[in-house]
């Protein structure tokens, strides 16, 4: 049974997204598209600037999106 909010909305289902159940698998996915464009930009950056630091952070920008994307599996 739910019940309503103060707002007027309905209630949530798990996750708190009203019923689908995958409202942190959407924050992660989004997490690991955001960080694979950061990556991306970064390291175009420091191929375009011939910067070792920017290409240093734009490759490990990409090892932590790949690590979320291992680590966090629904």
């Amino acid at each position: 049974m739910t019940f309503p909010r103060p707002g007027g909305e309905g209630g949530t289902g798990p996750g708190g997204d009203r019923g689908t159940g995958q409202g942190g698998d959407h924050g992660m996915k989004r997490l690991f598209h955001a960080l694979l464009l950061a990556a991306a930009l970064v390291f175009t950056a420091g191929l375009l600037a011939d910067s070792l630091w920017l290409l240093g952070i734009g490759t490990w920008t990409l090892i932590a999106a790949l690590l979320v994307e291992l680590v966090h599996r629904p």
